[in-house]
């Protein structure tokens, strides 16, 4: 235990760390186990439990055309039923003979072919590092059989000790993974429109951006960010209504509308429009399509997206794309069009020649029919699904 408190504990430790910040890493960490565990063998399963199989996992230890073996007959018979894993609790040290009697285990094909020719014994140790209810990663570690029968209690403290590492090594992957994937989605996805996506926190501290909106805090100098990141209007003018929009979008909706907000480049004098939509789902029944983004991020975090597009450069959608894709009326689809462009609702009544409460009322059948409750969120919807940008 001495050798391995000064030697291979910090080493192990520095190469987990990488691991939990770069995924591409684990194997390095795990092909690094063996040497202070008795030549180990083992494996990383990533159990999922509505399937209760285990599609995901990674080998360290073992011979090379075991390996491959394993993957395409082994794994299809391992005696070690899976839906055990759901019961172990996270981060508690158990026994192979915890889940499957040793008796019945050596009479299996997988210990007489797979097991015993490595030295893997019956009880090797394992433990659970996560379980969030959908799915379950557990180390499964063995040291040689030649040594592990003397020297038990001393790897099980040894894996003890690392633990407590390897459980945030596993949280901190999952989560920084999951801001990847948010990145990555927004920036993609929402670089196919040409929109400059900003997503902000409750304080209105900037999380992420992409592209286009890089360029415009860099370049065109509509919104820029203050000593604590928080997004603002560059032109002090605007900045006014633009955090009021923010903290809006924040709260539960009180009017059936929401406007978008014009701001104005400090640097060209150009005008552009905002948008404050939240990310969280305003349904009852769970995430909507927004909110995906934010998956394995913190869920107390509440976040607004800022949607900015150059007012010369409206939004043009025609409406009978909007009619058939979200089976709106005619009159509806004219008036989801025009907002998506720019206009108000005072606008569009005096252009169209219907009353306030007549549009009122088309917008209010339109926000039914498309689940969402107010303007924004209208907007956002359908430019999602199919917003391109032209020049007018």
């Amino acid at each position: 235990m001495r050798i391995f408190h000064e030697k291979e504990f910090p080493r192990l430790l520095d190469m987990l760390y990488d691991s939990a910040l770069d995924p591409e890493r684990w194997q390095a960490f795990l092909n690094a186990l063996p040497g202070p565990f008795g030549g180990a063998h083992g494996i990383l399963h990533f159990y999922d439990v509505a399937t209760a199989t285990t599609p995901v996992f990674q080998h360290f230890g073992d011979d090379p055309g075991l390996n491959s073996s394993y993957a395409k007959h082994f794994h299809s018979i391992n005696p070690y039923p899976p839906a055990r894993l759901e019961t172990i609790p996270v981060g508690k040290i158990i026994y192979a003979s915890d889940l499957l009697d040793p008796e019945i285990a050596e009479r299996t094909e997988f210990y007489a072919d797979f097991m015993r020719p490595q030295g893997i014994t019956t009880d090797h140790l394992g433990v659970s590092l996560h379980n969030d209810g959908y799915g379950v990663t557990l180390l499964s570690i063995a040291p040689h059989e030649s040594v592990y029968r003397s020297n038990r209690e001393t790897y099980r403290r040894q894996l003890a000790l690392l633990v407590p590492h390897l459980m945030r090594a596993i949280e901190i992957n999952r989560v920084t993974t999951a801001a990847r994937t948010a990145q990555r989605a927004l920036g993609t996805g929402l670089d196919a429109l040409r929109l400059a996506a900003f997503l902000v926190d409750g304080t209105g501290r900037l999380l992420l951006a992409n592209r286009k909106a890089e360029d415009l805090l860099r370049r065109d100098s509509v919104l820029c960010t203050d000593r604590s990141k928080r997004l603002r209007a560059a032109n002090c003018a605007h900045n006014a209504a633009f955090e009021v929009a923010v903290m809006r979008a924040l709260r539960r909706p009180t009017a059936l509308a929401t406007q978008p907000v014009r701001l104005t480049s400090s640097a060209s004098g150009r005008a552009f429009v905002a948008w404050a939509v939240p990310m969280r789902s305003e349904q009852p029944n769970g995430l909507n399509h927004r909110s995906q983004f934010m998956l394995g991020l913190r869920a107390e975090a509440t976040t607004v997206l800022v949607l900015v597009v150059a007012a010369g450069c409206a939004l043009s959608i025609p409406p009978e794309a909007i009619q058939v894709a979200f089976k709106l009326s005619a009159a509806e689809a004219r008036l989801v069009s025009a907002l998506i462009a720019g206009r108000t609702l005072a606008q569009y009544a005096r252009d169209s020649g219907h009353s306030r409460n007549t549009v009122r009322n088309q917008l209010a059948s339109a926000l039914e029919k498309t689940d969402t409750r107010r303007q924004v969120e209208l907007v956002a919807a359908i430019v999602g699904t199919l917003g391109t940008l032209e020049s007018r």
